[in-house]
Protein backbone atom coordinates (compact mmCIF):
# COMPACT_ATOMS: atom_id res chain seq x y z
CA UNK A 1 0.00 0.00 0.00
CA UNK A 2 1.28 3.18 -0.87
CA UNK A 3 0.57 5.38 2.34
CA UNK A 4 1.56 8.34 0.43
CA UNK A 5 -1.50 8.25 -2.29
CA UNK A 6 -3.78 7.27 1.04
CA UNK A 7 -3.26 10.06 2.79
CA UNK A 8 -3.24 12.38 -0.62
CA UNK A 9 -6.76 10.54 -1.74
CA UNK A 10 -8.15 11.00 2.55
CA UNK A 11 -6.59 14.57 2.46
CA UNK A 12 -4.70 14.09 5.44
CA UNK A 13 -2.41 16.48 6.92
CA UNK A 14 1.24 14.48 8.00
CA UNK A 15 3.00 17.40 8.21
CA UNK A 16 0.80 18.96 11.01
CA UNK A 17 -0.48 15.75 12.58
CA UNK A 18 2.61 13.50 12.90
CA UNK A 19 2.33 12.73 16.78
CA UNK A 20 1.13 9.88 18.35
CA UNK A 21 -1.29 11.61 20.07
CA UNK A 22 -5.08 11.96 20.35
CA UNK A 23 -5.44 15.15 18.02
CA UNK A 24 -3.24 13.04 15.11
CA UNK A 25 -5.81 10.07 15.61
CA UNK A 26 -9.01 12.04 15.43
CA UNK A 27 -7.50 13.80 12.41
CA UNK A 28 -7.01 10.31 10.47
CA UNK A 29 -10.43 9.29 11.80
CA UNK A 30 -12.62 12.40 11.02
CA UNK A 31 -10.43 12.36 7.16
CA UNK A 32 -11.18 8.42 6.65
CA UNK A 33 -15.33 8.73 7.62
CA UNK A 34 -15.54 12.28 5.44
CA UNK A 35 -14.26 10.03 2.13
CA UNK A 36 -14.62 6.55 2.76
CA UNK A 37 -18.68 5.52 2.72
CA UNK A 38 -19.68 1.96 4.93
CA UNK A 39 -21.16 0.30 2.08
CA UNK A 40 -22.11 -3.46 1.14
CA UNK A 41 -22.40 -2.55 -2.23
CA UNK A 42 -19.74 -5.71 -3.46
CA UNK A 43 -22.32 -7.99 -1.54
CA UNK A 44 -25.04 -6.63 -2.98
CA UNK A 45 -24.20 -7.80 -6.33
CA UNK A 46 -22.70 -10.58 -5.58
CA UNK A 47 -18.69 -9.87 -6.00
CA UNK A 48 -16.20 -11.72 -3.32
CA UNK A 49 -14.94 -9.52 -0.49
CA UNK A 50 -11.58 -9.51 0.03
CA UNK A 51 -9.00 -8.25 3.27
CA UNK A 52 -5.72 -8.04 1.29
CA UNK A 53 -4.45 -4.85 1.96
CA UNK A 54 -3.33 -4.37 -1.45
CA UNK A 55 -6.81 -5.03 -2.40
CA UNK A 56 -8.62 -2.75 -0.25
CA UNK A 57 -6.17 -0.54 -1.20
CA UNK A 58 -7.02 -0.87 -5.14
CA UNK A 59 -10.58 -0.35 -4.24
CA UNK A 60 -10.90 2.10 -1.38
CA UNK A 61 -8.12 4.73 -2.75
CA UNK A 62 -7.87 4.00 -6.47
CA UNK A 63 -11.37 2.54 -7.24
CA UNK A 64 -12.86 5.71 -4.54
CA UNK A 65 -15.28 2.57 -3.16
CA UNK A 66 -16.19 1.73 0.80
CA UNK A 67 -16.68 -1.51 2.33
CA UNK A 68 -17.87 -2.75 5.56
CA UNK A 69 -16.35 -3.25 9.06
CA UNK A 70 -13.73 -6.10 8.17
CA UNK A 71 -12.91 -3.91 5.27
CA UNK A 72 -12.35 -0.51 6.58
CA UNK A 73 -11.06 -1.47 9.84
CA UNK A 74 -8.47 -3.69 8.51
CA UNK A 75 -7.23 -0.95 6.20
CA UNK A 76 -7.73 1.29 8.88
CA UNK A 77 -5.54 -0.34 11.62
CA UNK A 78 -2.81 -1.09 8.93
CA UNK A 79 -2.14 2.61 8.37
CA UNK A 80 -2.25 3.26 11.99
CA UNK A 81 0.24 0.29 12.70
CA UNK A 82 2.48 2.39 9.96
CA UNK A 83 2.32 5.24 11.67
CA UNK A 84 3.20 4.15 14.84
CA UNK A 85 0.01 3.54 17.04
CA UNK A 86 -0.40 0.93 19.42
CA UNK A 87 -3.85 -1.18 17.77
CA UNK A 88 -5.96 -3.71 19.10
CA UNK A 89 -8.34 -5.63 16.27
CA UNK A 90 -10.87 -6.72 18.67
CA UNK A 91 -13.91 -8.54 18.07
CA UNK A 92 -17.64 -7.38 19.14
CA UNK A 93 -20.94 -8.52 19.29
CA UNK A 94 -23.53 -6.14 17.99
CA UNK A 95 -26.70 -5.22 19.79
CA UNK A 96 -29.52 -5.90 17.38
CA UNK A 97 -33.49 -4.06 16.32
CA UNK A 98 -35.12 -7.07 18.69
CA UNK A 99 -32.83 -6.40 21.56
CA UNK A 100 -30.71 -9.38 21.08
CA UNK A 101 -26.93 -9.64 20.21
CA UNK A 102 -25.21 -11.01 17.09
CA UNK A 103 -22.42 -13.61 17.50
CA UNK A 104 -19.03 -12.53 18.80
CA UNK A 105 -17.17 -11.70 15.90
CA UNK A 106 -19.96 -10.09 13.76
CA UNK A 107 -18.34 -6.73 13.94
CA UNK A 108 -14.41 -5.89 13.92
CA UNK A 109 -13.55 -3.10 15.84
CA UNK A 110 -10.59 -0.97 16.30
CA UNK A 111 -8.77 0.05 19.72
CA UNK A 112 -6.23 2.68 19.91
CA UNK A 113 -3.79 2.25 23.53
CA UNK A 114 -2.81 6.38 24.28
CA UNK A 115 -2.82 7.60 27.75
CA UNK A 116 -6.35 5.14 27.88
CA UNK A 117 -8.09 2.54 25.45
CA UNK A 118 -10.08 4.81 22.60
CA UNK A 119 -12.27 2.89 19.87
CA UNK A 120 -11.27 4.18 16.53
CA UNK A 121 -14.01 2.45 14.20
CA UNK A 122 -13.84 3.67 11.03
CA UNK A 123 -16.11 0.55 9.62
CA UNK A 124 -19.99 0.80 11.96
CA UNK A 125 -22.13 2.76 10.05
CA UNK A 126 -22.95 5.25 13.14
CA UNK A 127 -20.12 6.57 15.37
CA UNK A 128 -18.67 10.51 15.72
CA UNK A 129 -15.87 11.03 13.13
CA UNK A 130 -13.68 11.09 16.82
CA UNK A 131 -12.06 8.49 18.89
CA UNK A 132 -14.18 7.43 22.18
CA UNK A 133 -12.20 7.45 25.22
CA UNK A 134 -12.79 3.88 27.23
CA UNK A 135 -13.99 5.20 30.70
CA UNK A 136 -15.72 3.92 33.66
CA UNK A 137 -19.14 5.35 33.57
CA UNK A 138 -18.66 7.58 36.59
CA UNK A 139 -16.16 9.12 34.53
CA UNK A 140 -18.78 10.91 32.13
CA UNK A 141 -16.57 11.29 28.84
CA UNK A 142 -18.94 11.52 26.56
CA UNK A 143 -18.42 12.67 22.92
CA UNK A 144 -20.98 15.16 21.09
CA UNK A 145 -21.11 15.56 17.57
CA UNK A 146 -23.42 17.02 15.44
CA UNK A 147 -25.02 13.03 14.46
CA UNK A 148 -26.00 12.79 18.17
CA UNK A 149 -23.86 11.77 21.82
CA UNK A 150 -21.62 8.81 22.59
CA UNK A 151 -19.85 6.72 25.00
CA UNK A 152 -17.06 3.80 24.90
CA UNK A 153 -17.85 2.40 28.80
CA UNK A 154 -16.55 -0.31 30.97
CA UNK A 155 -19.13 -2.62 31.75
CA UNK A 156 -19.08 -6.45 33.22
CA UNK A 157 -15.98 -8.33 33.08
CA UNK A 158 -14.28 -5.46 31.47
CA UNK A 159 -16.28 -5.53 28.59
CA UNK A 160 -16.39 -2.52 26.60
CA UNK A 161 -19.66 -0.77 25.80
CA UNK A 162 -20.14 1.42 22.47
CA UNK A 163 -23.11 3.56 23.33
CA UNK A 164 -25.34 5.78 21.81
CA UNK A 165 -27.95 8.36 23.55
CA UNK A 166 -31.55 8.19 22.50
CA UNK A 167 -34.24 10.60 22.46
CA UNK A 168 -35.51 9.59 25.96
CA UNK A 169 -32.37 10.63 27.50
CA UNK A 170 -31.34 7.21 28.00
CA UNK A 171 -28.17 5.42 26.80
CA UNK A 172 -28.37 2.57 24.02
CA UNK A 173 -25.42 -0.08 23.73
CA UNK A 174 -24.73 -0.27 19.91
CA UNK A 175 -22.12 -2.80 20.48
CA UNK A 176 -19.53 -4.83 23.05
CA UNK A 177 -16.36 -5.32 22.70
CA UNK A 178 -13.43 -6.60 24.83
CA UNK A 179 -10.02 -5.44 23.96
CA UNK A 180 -8.38 -8.80 23.22
CA UNK A 181 -6.58 -9.23 20.25
CA UNK A 182 -8.26 -11.16 17.45
CA UNK A 183 -6.31 -12.67 14.48
CA UNK A 184 -8.35 -12.07 11.03
CA UNK A 185 -8.84 -16.11 11.36
CA UNK A 186 -11.47 -15.42 14.37
CA UNK A 187 -13.64 -13.40 11.95
CA UNK A 188 -13.00 -15.69 8.48
CA UNK A 189 -16.75 -17.37 9.51
CA UNK A 190 -18.61 -14.11 9.96
CA UNK A 191 -17.67 -12.57 7.14
CA UNK A 192 -18.44 -15.23 5.37
CA UNK A 193 -21.95 -15.26 6.94
CA UNK A 194 -22.23 -11.45 6.30
CA UNK A 195 -20.81 -12.35 2.83
CA UNK A 196 -23.43 -14.73 1.63
CA UNK A 197 -25.70 -15.73 4.28
CA UNK A 198 -29.52 -15.02 3.42
CA UNK A 199 -30.24 -14.19 6.98
CA UNK A 200 -27.31 -11.62 7.20
CA UNK A 201 -28.76 -8.27 7.24
CA UNK A 202 -26.00 -7.06 4.52
CA UNK A 203 -27.29 -9.73 2.24
CA UNK A 204 -30.81 -8.84 2.14
CA UNK A 205 -30.43 -4.92 1.77
CA UNK A 206 -28.34 -2.27 0.58
CA UNK A 207 -26.52 0.06 3.22
CA UNK A 208 -24.49 3.08 2.43
CA UNK A 209 -23.71 5.33 5.10
CA UNK A 210 -21.34 8.65 5.35
CA UNK A 211 -20.52 11.22 8.12
CA UNK A 212 -21.23 15.00 7.23
CA UNK A 213 -20.02 18.19 8.37
CA UNK A 214 -23.78 18.86 8.64
CA UNK A 215 -24.90 14.91 9.80
CA UNK A 216 -24.99 12.14 8.12
CA UNK A 217 -26.39 10.80 4.77
CA UNK A 218 -27.54 7.05 4.46
CA UNK A 219 -29.09 5.54 1.00
CA UNK A 220 -30.63 2.20 1.25
CA UNK A 221 -32.53 0.36 -1.87
CA UNK A 222 -35.64 2.95 -1.53
CA UNK A 223 -34.82 6.32 0.14
CA UNK A 224 -32.09 8.44 0.54
CA UNK A 225 -32.23 10.25 4.44
CA UNK A 226 -30.45 13.52 5.02
CA UNK A 227 -29.68 13.75 8.68
CA UNK A 228 -29.01 17.28 9.93
CA UNK A 229 -29.15 18.33 13.60
CA UNK A 230 -32.62 19.98 12.98
CA UNK A 231 -34.05 16.73 11.44
CA UNK A 232 -33.98 14.43 8.85
CA UNK A 233 -35.09 15.04 4.95
CA UNK A 234 -36.08 11.59 2.89
CA UNK A 235 -36.68 11.03 -0.51
CA UNK A 236 -36.81 8.20 -2.89
CA UNK A 237 -34.38 5.86 -4.41
CA UNK A 238 -35.09 4.75 -8.13
CA UNK A 239 -33.69 3.13 -11.01
CA UNK A 240 -33.33 6.53 -12.46
CA UNK A 241 -31.82 8.73 -9.84
CA UNK A 242 -29.63 6.31 -7.67
CA UNK A 243 -26.64 6.75 -9.59
CA UNK A 244 -26.98 10.99 -9.29
CA UNK A 245 -27.23 10.26 -5.85
CA UNK A 246 -24.28 7.89 -5.67
CA UNK A 247 -21.88 10.57 -6.97
CA UNK A 248 -23.18 13.43 -5.38
CA UNK A 249 -23.44 12.02 -1.87
CA UNK A 250 -20.58 9.36 -1.64
CA UNK A 251 -18.57 10.05 -4.43
CA UNK A 252 -19.46 6.67 -5.81
CA UNK A 253 -19.22 5.67 -9.50
CA UNK A 254 -21.05 2.01 -9.81
CA UNK A 255 -23.83 0.29 -10.39
CA UNK A 256 -26.05 -1.63 -8.26
CA UNK A 257 -27.85 -4.50 -9.53
CA UNK A 258 -30.30 -5.09 -7.19
CA UNK A 259 -31.66 -1.24 -7.99
CA UNK A 260 -31.58 -2.15 -11.74
CA UNK A 261 -33.49 -5.13 -10.94
CA UNK A 262 -36.39 -3.08 -9.45
CA UNK A 263 -39.34 -3.73 -11.11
Amino acid sequence: MDIQKFEEYLKIDSKNYNQLNLETLNHYITRFMYTVPFENISVQNQKSISVNIDDLYEKIVINHRGGFCYEMNTIFQFYLEQKGFSITCASATIHTPDDGWSNDGSHMTTIVQLDRPYIADVGFGDLPINALPVHYESDNMTVTTVSGSYRAIYGENEEILVQKLQDDNSWRTSYKAKNISRPWSYFEEHLEFNEHNPESIFVQTLLITMAKTYGRVTMSQDQLTITKADGKEQSPVTPQNYKSILQKYFGLDVTIQTIENKV
